[in-house]
């Protein structure tokens, strides 16, 4: 057998994108490129006018409109709209909106890649049904592939959209409810270090060198926007005009006084029943950090439940409480969706617990991945060899096939759900074609630590 390692046969992303945006020309729409926008553009304004719009959401002015301009264009965000061929920018909202730029996706401890983040996706009601969606998606996933990024990375409103763009979720939320009535007993050993309660404001870099290090410990998670600061810092321009809407802070502080950790917080007012707070943020570089602001939370005065709407992986939170029946997840869902666009520098990208080598084809429409791989681990490094076209599967001794959706999903090693592949052909969504080649798979990519997605974008 002879490998072929040149690029998937068939139509190119490119070639696809580049046929999308002629489409659009054919229903009386143009796909423009407007760049990073400056906060001063007025085609900025226009452009997140339209995507609040979009989500249902209240169009900011003045100072809150300028501090997310500012933070958008602090990202690198390029704007993409969809437009009447006449229209311009700087004076009318676009028919369609789509947002992306590079921030740094960790795949296993240690190991972090540039990711394409694509966000703020929308399009008018009276746009849909014309390819919009697909010209804007297929522009973007053409440049990041044309600029060498291995993957782009999305969250999503609704889950049954992106899957034919090759995005599979590779990340759940959670959302958790702690009954801390009562003074609630905990398991083990009491935490090192203390836990001091400090203004959000009066600690921004402490945040900022904390998320340095508690980012390339986190499988899926990604660099936090440049929005987030003034969020988690208390002074968003649409809160309160800035001036603090009640955010707390609980900082850990380890024996020698270095930050480990900090839990941000709200107060959801006495009106509510029981009283609560609300986590809306959650940081920890070591365990003792972890434990110390859990047990913190849990015995703050008056207050009975804590509401933690992106808690980690099922595990550990349950087993620091005596009963563990006071943590209740009530909801949950998929959260970060990857899209792997070359997939020997996506095996590279990433650590592995063990050796192994497994033959899968991936089927992609858009031609980005689409070939039967030989992938394999030695000594900790992945790597992948094409063999030929997925449609060569039987003939070139694949064990697996799948879409590229599933395999982007599982190629930081699934979530909690437990989909990995070797379910996944139990349920008839992926094809094991030979005897134990999901399982093989699953072993393969099985992450060192549970993937989580500590902030969206």
């Amino acid at each position: 057998m002879t490998p072929h390692t040149d690029a998937p046969e068939g139509p190119s992303l490119r070639r696809l994108a580049d046929a999308a945006e002629d489409r659009l020309g054919e229903h009386g729409l143009a796909l423009r490129d407007l760049g990073v926008l400056g906060p001063e553009d007025p085609a900025a304004s226009h452009f997140a006018a339209a995507v609040e719009r979009g989500f249902y959401e209240t169009v900011p002015t003045g100072a809150a409109l300028r501090q997310q301009l500012e933070a958008h264009a602090a990202d690198g965000r390029r704007r993409l709209g969809v437009y009447a061929p006449g229209d311009d920018p700087a004076a009318r909202r676009p028919a369609a909106t789509f947002e992306d730029f590079v921030q740094p996706l960790t795949t296993s401890p240690g190991r972090t890649v540039d990711a394409w983040l694509i966000t703020d996706v929308t399009v008018s009601p009276d746009a849909r049904r014309r390819g919009v969606l697909r010209a804007m998606m297929l522009r973007s996933l053409a440049d990041a592939r044309d600029a060498g990024l291995c993957a782009a990375a999305l969250t999503a409103t609704e889950a049954a959209i992106y899957g034919r763009f090759g995005f599979g979720a590779a990340t759940r939320w959670h959302a958790v409810r702690i009954d801390v009535s009562g003074a609630p007993a905990f398991t083990g050993a009491p935490a090192g270090g203390r836990v001091t309660v400090e203004e959000p404001r009066e600690i921004p870099g402490l945040v900022d060198e904390l998320y340095g290090r508690v980012l390339p410990a986190t499988p899926g998670s990604v660099q936090r926007t440049s929005f987030s600061v003034p969020r988690w810092e208390d002074r968003e321009a649409s809160r309160n005009e800035g001036r603090g809407s009640g955010l707390y802070a609980a900082v850990h502080r380890d024996d020698d006084g270095r930050v480990q950790g900090v839990a941000l917080y709200r107060f959801e007012g006495w009106e509510k029943e029981p009283p609560t707070i609300t986590v809306t943020a959650f940081l920890a570089a070591t365990a003792d950090a972890r434990r110390g602001l859990v047990h913190h939370l849990a015995r703050l005065d008056l207050v009975e439940r804590i509401e933690w709407g992106r808690a980690p992986e099922p595990g550990w939170l349950e087993a620091l409480f005596v009963d563990e029946r006071r943590v209740s997840r009530h909801r949950g869902s998929d959260d970060l969706y990857l899209r792997v666009l070359n997939l020997p520098a996506a095996m590279a990208a990433r650590g592995w617990a063990g050796d192994g080598e497994v033959v899968v084809a991936v089927e992609d429409a858009l031609g980005a991945i689409d070939g039967t791989w030989r992938l394999t681990v030695r000594q900790g490094r992945g790597a992948a060899e094409r063999l030929g076209p997925a449609a060569d599967a039987v003939g070139l001794d694949a064990g697996l096939r799948l879409d590229a959706a599933r395999f982007s999903a599982l190629w930081l090693g699934g979530h909690s759900r437990g989909a990995g592949a070797a379910v996944l052909a139990e349920a008839g969504v992926v094809a094991e074609l030979r005897a134990g080649a999901a399982e093989a798979f699953d072993g393969l990519v099985r992450p060192s630590r549970p993937l989580h997605t500590l902030v969206g974008f």
